[in-house]
């Protein structure tokens, strides 16, 4: 079983627009309507609502580059300033 090294950006859930489309999102989920409207699908990418959808949105793609330095060290590196705008951690996880 091998294990792979990953690497997500985190927003903030404290952006205007995050809270906007949060609280429709939420009275959608609570009143069990089933499709997102336009411009809140847009927003989370995804016509149907569904819970994960709070903290899917908040992750990003952190642009890496594999680094090793040939004596059994391998890892990513990442330019500070390739990090996307609003991101508030960045969290390297692993998984098997």
């Amino acid at each position: 079983m091998g294990m792979s090294t990953n690497v997500i950006g985190i927003r903030s859930g404290n952006d205007s627009e995050y809270k906007k489309h949060s609280k429709v999102l939420r009275a959608c989920l609570d009143a069990g309507i089933e499709k997102l409207p336009r411009e809140t699908a847009e927003y989370f990418g995804e016509e149907s609502p569904y819970e994960g959808l709070f903290e899917e949105v908040l992750e990003v793609t952190i642009p890496k580059t594999r680094w090793d330095d040939r004596d059994m060290c391998e890892g990513y590196e990442i330019k500070v300033s390739d990090i996307p705008s609003g991101v508030e951690t960045i969290r390297f996880y692993n998984s098997y």
